[in-house]
């Protein structure tokens, strides 16, 4: 491909641009510090990067370079659909960007004479741009948008070129950081799961992880379906249940946490029950770029995986009484309330009152922190193995 005249290919500038970029899988505030290169290693005046939703109408998060707060804020609340490109740029091939001057309907004389330009993109000195998207998925879309001012000149066809040599660096390094994001989902889920099979879901029973304990109990059980990455038990009334649970615990994960999370029985063919309890799991941090939405943490609760939980020793670890003690054991072992309740023939309130006890002894606040808090602990007795016959 024939290099830009104006734009290095290589040399020191174009390494270091490239270091910055993969960078930002272990430090995602260095996408600034790439903006900043790109902007001058590709002779322009300012860039943005911008994370949609899926349909690209809607700013969930972004970062710019040479375009104060207050112009942004208001290109992400109302101009970023007034731009005469982008009803074309949905049409148009992702992967890559295009030209303003070159590649879109609008040419620049009709440009001068938008709402997009004269009541935002002029003050700004913002004449050319270069912008596409580079990374979309069933959750969002990526868009990276680059401007020149008018005495910088257009991107023509050779610089176009080479930001389209950027582009499958970029989409890397958007893949290096959701394979990161899912190493780190599963680590938490892991100390949080203990020895159970677990799964990190997102809305709709998109799996984030899936542990070597869950595929295998998965692979052995018809009642649920692992398919096109989405868990879901197979028969309607359970499925109905498990993904409307999944949603509303996605929905406060990381929030106002709203939902405490419940639980979803599945009848299995041995005559047994296999229980899903589902637990809001924040993300670990937030006001990122490419910030994890919160995620809902399964753990499948059946015989051939369950050690026994000793509940002399939880009152002796945690200084509990017998009653809280029962309490605490019942909740690692998957219980709810309402059914905890009804097995010890005491009111939901009463259950409410000790578990708060319990939370206030073991130092944890919500059930799925309990229940990790126990099953880590000297607590749990590993299931005993029957002895071989010879």
């Amino acid at each position: 491909m024939e290099g830009s005249t104006r734009l290095p290919y290589s040399g020191a500038s174009h390494q270091a641009l490239l270091d910055t970029l993969y960078a930002t899988t272990r430090d995602q505030s260095l996408w600034d510090d790439f903006l900043h290169q790109l902007v001058t290693v590709s002779q322009s005046r300012s860039a943005r990067l911008l994370v949609l939703d899926q349909a690209a109408e809607t700013v969930r998060s972004s970062t710019k370079i040479n375009i104060d707060d207050r112009a942004h804020q208001n290109y992400v609340d109302y101009f970023v659909n007034t731009c005469p490109w982008r009803p074309e740029l949905r049409e148009k091939p992702a992967g890559r960007l295009y030209s303003t001057y070159l590649d879109f309907s609008c040419r620049q004389r009709r440009f001068y004479k938008t709402e997009f330009y004269n009541d935002w993109a002029r003050g700004l000195d913002i004449h050319h741009g270069v912008c596409g998207t580079v990374y979309q998925t069933d959750e969002y879309t990526i868009q990276l948008l680059v401007q020149r001012t008018g005495g910088q000149g257009p991107y023509e066809a050779q610089d176009t070129a080479w930001f389209n040599e950027l582009v499958p660096h970029v989409r890397r390094a958007i893949d290096l950081t959701r394979h990161l994001h899912q190493l780190e989902w599963g680590g938490r889920g892991g100390r949080l799961a203990g020895h159970r099979p677990f799964a990190v879901l997102g809305k709709g029973g998109r799996v984030a992880f899936l542990c070597d304990r869950a595929q295998a109990l998965i692979a052995g059980d018809d009642d649920l379906l692992y398919r096109h990455g989405r868990l879901t038990p197979k028969r309607q009334g359970p499925r109905e249940r498990f993904l409307a649970l999944v949603d509303n615990v996605v929905a406060g994960a990381g929030r106002d946490w709203r939902h405490p999370g419940g639980t979803v029985s599945l009848p299995r063919r041995d005559g047994g029950r296999l229980v899903c309890m589902v637990s809001p799991l924040a993300p670990a941090a937030s006001g990122t770029l490419l910030a994890s939405q919160g995620r809902a943490l399964v753990y499948f609760h059946a015989p051939e995986y369950e050690g026994a939980v000793d509940e002399q020793r939880i009152a002796e670890l945690f200084d509990l009484t017998p009653a809280e003690a029962r309490v605490a054991a019942a909740i690692a072992e998957g219980s709810d309330l309402k059914t905890l309740a009804a097995r010890l023939s005491l009111s939901v309130e009463t259950v409410r009152v000790q578990l708060k006890s319990v939370f206030r002894k073991t130092g944890t606040r919500r059930q799925n922190e309990l229940a990790a808090r126990i099953l880590l602990s000297p607590a749990l007795r590993p299931r005993e193995v029957p002895p071989i016959k010879l």
